[in-house]
């Protein structure tokens, strides 16, 4: 048995022994501080805690959904400080790594996003401070000074109605204070891990307070590239034009600062907080996954997915090709062979992210009811030059080089205190502005050698294009401008009926409508305009052909040398718009058995709006808009405090539906014409189990156990494309009903034992452990064996004493102690395209980082 299991099983049996809580946030329920969480006495335990779910501060055991909750103190301990550990310690909530515009958030399994495309949304709803983040990828940044971290699972359709279809992500940040304080964290690690946090917060007037955070994150690179110095160092000796060369020899680097800044105005019933952020990340581990490389080659001996005669002799012709590429003019020959450790690729991969926002949250309390305005602008960016190819050969490069600019406004009026009806209604307006600079085909300085070498090798009937043409080819660009704007309104209310001091009943409508507009003009202007010596414009047409360069507009003509001279008759499209409206709700029932237990049953329905396919390179102008999505959910649980607080427990069952699932497939249009694009395929069923548990078994021992049971699958998917290893024989779709749906395990789990020990009296030392672990799941939209990520384990650990009353702390860590390989993401590696070639050449494997150790230290000054 692994070690990980042996440690796993035994944190999991002791913190069995003392009960598992949905919320991980011990405070004290004041009212009169709705905006500021406290950590309990971890010895004397009171059983409550404070969450904002319902858009005004409660006990989570009032609140009738599931919730897990996390407060800042707990996150610091642990020094979480993104979204990928913080999974680790929610059960349920899953991602799907790549970069951060292919990212996508998942709660039970639903919420799966399998593109990029500009036109579509996600299910999952994110929030900061109250603030809707249109771009799923805005949370990969570093949580610095987070008041709570809500997992809301099920639809939210009523008070997070925007897009929270399958659950939201509720982050609250800490407020400017008017007691002054000053913190500074350091920390250092192995692959030179460094970060660097200040909080700065204090009154400035009577009347007036700020908070300003600062903070930074950098680490080296862990994966070595050696294909990329070499390769530079080849061109430059060969005087080859490689304009995207590097010598970096490690990927997998973080580099990530930020700063927040907000001014607080009290002016007794009036308050008024003033923020500002701006979060930089410039590093080659996506921000969410840590770099990759490939884990194994097809080929003689190892043939994997190529079951066929045909397959074989592609991909024997394209490893042929690829080893005498320097006789057909490349760079650098590249027999397919590499060290599992290392990473391939040759052209520099460093993701560049900008988030940035204001926002203007005002307070009004006029004694039996308040109102709040939220007022925000937010900037997304995202520039991610990479090796499209993935490979030592260069290509072709691809990057979709995005802006977004989004405006919303929220207002709300609530009844202050409890009443016998505690209600609110509210009004919500959003608009944003994506713009997509996607560069669809960067041409490399290897296309021309790659594209005669294979097809010499292969022995195929072709015109060899001239090396004097590459010239003229390397580096051009055909680039796809895609303009998305969304518009949405909605109005909401939602009231509690508290029939007896025991028995409450809520019930809550939304209505919600949605437009989108979008265009995709194709650039070909950077094309050379002049036909190759020798080469007929047909025979140029079949070189971009088989290079995937043939990229146009429906409806237009295009005079570029070697570009087909009719009419497009399918293509990216222009001027595309939908709409569609939505009447969303919640009714639920709770009951307390006894001041302290309650149980409730809950029904909640939730809408993902419709969208547009702006990235299809083949769209038919027929082709309608992708539909809605909507979701329902039905939900019964327990929330209970016992032995005076010390042990509480949280419990859910559930059964969601998801139908319409969007995603890409084949399909056939009303006038059955084929067409491959987004469209909705089908239904997805989730029903399980989801618990969390806390217990404080006095002389500073805690123990926390979080747990989902999920049976997530399709229950209509007629036309899913095809897995790998059946797309090869022919096989491009599979009716997938039946199937487990995408990142969803059947099992996941969080086990949390601490303790802390007085020392004396002004200095105590504490410990924690920190164990999770998933059962296997696939990560593609239908199930492969080369998609499938087996069960995985983590274990991080950290302790350290505090002096003084805690005004100084240190503490060593390690995370991945047992120095797991946990997949991140994964992908069939493909043979370069630039040949017609449609082989595999191997599989690509994203992991997380290795075991990585070092200290804290952390002063209030």
């Amino acid at each position: 048995m692994k070690r990980s299991a042996i440690l796993g099983a035994l944190l999991v049996s002791t913190t069995a022994l003392a009960w598992p809580s949905v919320g991980t946030a011990q405070v004290p329920v004041d009212p009169g501080e709705a905006r500021q969480l406290v950590l309990a006495d971890p010895d004397v335990g009171t059983g409550d805690v404070v969450v904002t779910a319902r858009r005004r501060a409660e006990n989570i055991r009032d609140v009738p959904i599931s919730i897990q909750a996390i407060d800042g103190e707990t996150l610091q301990r642990k020094g979480t400080i993104d979204l990928q550990s913080l999974i680790e310690q929610t059960p349920g909530l899953n991602a799907t790594g790549g970069n951060p515009r292919n990212f996508s958030i998942t709660i039970r399994g639903i919420g799966y996003a399998p593109t990029a495309a500009d036109g579509l949304d996600n299910a999952i709803g994110v929030y900061f401070d109250g603030v809707y983040q249109a771009r799923p990828g805005q949370v990969l940044q570093d949580l610095v000074d987070v008041q709570s971290f809500e997992v809301l699972r099920g639809p939210q359709g009523t008070l997070f109605g925007r897009n929270a279809a399958a659950g939201a992500l509720n982050v609250t940040f800490n407020k400017p204070s008017f007691t002054p304080s000053q913190s500074v964290e350091l920390s250092y690690g192995r692959y030179n891990f460094a970060q660097a946090k200040v909080i700065l917060t204090g009154p400035i007037s009577d009347t007036i307070a700020f908070r300003t955070v600062a903070f930074g994150t950098r680490a080296d690179g862990w994966i070595d590239t050696p294909f990329r110095p070499a390769f530079r160092n080849a061109a430059l000796q060969k005087d080859i034009y490689a304009p995207t060369a590097t010598d970096d020899a490690t990927t997998a680097g973080t580099g990530r600062w930020g700063i927040r800044q907000q001014i607080l105005f009290d002016q007794g019933p009036l308050k008024v907080t003033i923020a500002g952020d701006l979060n930089i990340e410039r590093d080659s581990s996506a921000g969410f996954s840590s770099g990759g490389g490939i884990v194994e080659l097809y080929g003689p001996g190892n043939w994997g997915i190529n079951t066929t005669a045909a397959q074989q002799a592609r991909v024997t012709n394209a490893r042929s090709a690829l080893a005498q590429l320097g006789d057909f003019g490349g760079v650098q020959n590249w027999i397919p062979t590499v060290d599992p450790r290392t990473n391939i690729t040759n052209n520099y991969n460093q993701m560049r992210t900008t988030n940035a926002g204001i926002s203007m949250t005002a307070d009004y309390d006029f004694g039996p009811v308040g109102i709040t305005s939220i007022t925000a602008w937010r900037r997304w960016s995202f520039d991610p030059p990479q090796d499209s190819d993935n490979s030592p050969i260069d290509i072709y490069q691809n990057m979709a080089i995005s802006r977004s600019d989004q405006f919303s406004q929220e207002l709300r009026l609530a009844s202050s205190g409890r009443k016998a009806i505690d209600w609110q209604i509210g009004a919500f307006f959003y608009y944003s502005r994506l713009k997509d600079h996607y560069v669809i085909h960067q041409f490399g300085a290897d296309v021309i050698p790659w594209y005669n070498a294979y097809n010499t090798v292969a022995g195929n009937n072709f015109t060899p294009i001239p090396l004097s043409f590459r010239s003229q080819l390397t580096g051009a660009q055909i680039i796809e401008d895609t303009t998305v704007e969304n518009r949405t309104a909605a109005a909401y209310g939602q009231a509690t009926w508290h029939v007896t001091d025991a028995l409450d009943l809520t019930g809550g409508l939304r209505y919600t409508y949605d437009r989108k507009n979008g265009t995709s003009p194709v650039d070909t202007s950077q094309l050379p305009r002049t036909l190759p010596a020798g080469v007929t414009n047909a025979q140029l047409l079949a070189f971009y052909n088989a290079i995937d360069a043939v990229q146009r507009n429906a409806g237009r003509t295009y005079s570029v040398p070697g570009y087909p001279t009719s009419v497009a008759t399918t293509g990216y499209p222009l001027n595309l718009a939908t709409s569609n409206d939505n009447l969303s709700g919640t009714a639920s029932l709770s009951y307390k058995l006894t001041p302290d237990i309650t149980t409730y049953v809950t029904y909640a329905t939730g809408f993902q709006a419709g969208g547009l396919d702006l990235n299809n390179r083949a769209l038919n102008p027929q082709a309608p808009p992708v539909q809605p999505t909507t979701t329902t959910n039905i939900e019964a649980g327990l929330k209970a405090a016992l032995l005076e607080g010390r042990l509480t427990l949280s419990l859910a069952a559930y059964q969601e539906k998801l139908k319409g699932f969007q995603t890409s497939v084949s399909f056939i249009l009303p006038d059955g014409t084929p067409q491959r694009g987004a469209t909705n395929v089908g239904d997805i069923r989730a029903r399980g189990v989801e618990w969390s548990i806390v217990g404080n078994l006095g002389s500073g021992i805690r123990l926390t156990f979080d747990g989902n049971y999920n049976d997530a699958e399709y229950t209509r998917a007629p036309s899913l494309p095809a897995p790998a290893e059946l797309s090869y024989n022919g096989i491009a779709n599979i009716d997938a009903a039946g199937q487990r749906a995408p990142y969803a395990p059947k099992w996941a789990l969080s086990a949390t034992p601490s303790w802390d020990l007085r020392l004396g009296a002004r200095s105590e030392f504490y410990s924690y452990a920190q164990y999770s672990f998933t059962t296997s799941y696939g990560t593609g939209v239908t199930q492969s064996i080369y998609t499938q990520v087996p069960g995985q384990s983590n274990l991080n650990l950290r302790a350290g004493v505090r002096l003084e009353d805690g005004r100084y702390d240190i503490s060593l860590f390690v995370n991945n102690a047992t120095n797991e390989r946990n997949i991140i993401s994964q992908g069939l590696l493909a043979a370069p395209s630039g040949a017609g070639v449609t082989a595999y050449l191997g599989r690509t494997v994203n992991y997380n980082q290795p075991a990585r150790y070092g200290v804290t230290f952390r002063t209030k000054i």
